[in-house]
């Protein structure tokens, strides 16, 4: 998938793609990120590194906001620190995780499938995951008083919560891709039929 929007960036332009022709050129890519949501937009350019800075602000405070819409639904006050440094730090935490895998999955070699079956070691990612320790040494490093179990207990399903928006980020950009290679096939096969039709 980010071979595909890679092309959108002035400084891949060189990028060959794997197949020989590409079914999709830029118009078609920046036709899908306009069909879309803008935080779309922020996931794709944070990923192919193009103003990634400014497009990771705009994602984190996108899902900081639906982080503390859910805390506020689920009546959660954190007791060790503020619901703002909260949502902060867990939201610092899952985008860090996401963006910056450790490397590939041991179990799967990195391809999310061991035989026909999702991985069950990584989930299907194909990367390994940060473990608690980390994502609370990165979410929280001014408070030194908070622990891996105190992470692992009261944020891991905001953790999670938070991780499957970015994975509903990437099913909708997959779909998207999917419908329009699907309607350049058809395309292609009409005018390639319509080539003999003359003869």
């Amino acid at each position: 998938m980010l071979e595909q929007f890679a092309r959108l960036n002035a400084g891949t332009q060189s990028l060959v793609v794997s197949n020989k022709v590409p079914l999709l050129d830029t118009a078609d890519l920046c036709g899908v990120l306009a069909s879309l949501e803008d935080h779309h937009s922020w996931y794709v350019y944070a990923m192919i590194d193009q103003r990634r800075s400014y497009n990771m602000e705009l994602l984190h405070t996108y899902l900081m906001q639906l982080l503390l819409q859910e805390m506020l639904l689920r009546r959660f006050y954190p007791k060790k620190v503020k619901p703002s440094e909260f949502a902060y730090g867990v939201t610092k935490a899952v985008i860090y995780a996401h963006f910056h895998p450790k490397g590939k999955c041991k179990a799967c070699n990195g391809f999310g499938v061991v035989g026909a079956k999702p991985c069950v070691k990584c989930d299907g990612k194909g990367t390994k995951e940060h473990n608690w320790s980390e994502r609370l040494e990165y979410g929280f490093p001014m408070h030194k008083g908070l622990t891996r179990s105190w992470y692992r207990i009261v944020c891991q399903p905001y953790d999670r919560f938070l991780g499957s928006k970015l994975a509903e980020i990437q099913n909708d950009l997959h779909e998207k891709l999917l419908k329009l290679k699907k309607i350049e096939k058809a395309y292609r096969r009409e005018e390639n039929e319509s080539l003999f039709d003359g003869i």
